[in-house]
């Protein structure tokens, strides 16, 4: 679904220009795996390529995070990185 997204979501505009990039994302995941909110932390120097890469964040799932054995919802980085094929 991810990667799909990916390039559904990919500026046509860049794409067709070979331009890619990547975002770095910064995600809050609830103690149930959903993704409760999403920010920039580096953009990737074209904001429709950030802009692009937050609706990405969107779609991601991910597992509960665990302190001992009790979810816990935590802040993670992850890079979201546009590729032209």
């Amino acid at each position: 679904d991810i990667q799909r997204a990916l390039i559904r979501l990919y500026p046509p505009q860049l794409r067709d220009a070979g331009v890619g990039g990547t975002v770095v994302v910064w995600f809050f995941i609830s103690d149930e795996g959903r993704v409760l909110s999403s920010r920039v932390q580096k953009g990737s120097g074209f904001v429709q390529l950030d802009d692009a890469a937050l609706e990405v964040a969107d779609i991601f799932q991910f597992t509960p995070a665990l302190n001992r054995d009790k979810t816990v919802a935590v802040w993670i980085q992850l890079p979201i990185q546009f590729e032209v094929q």
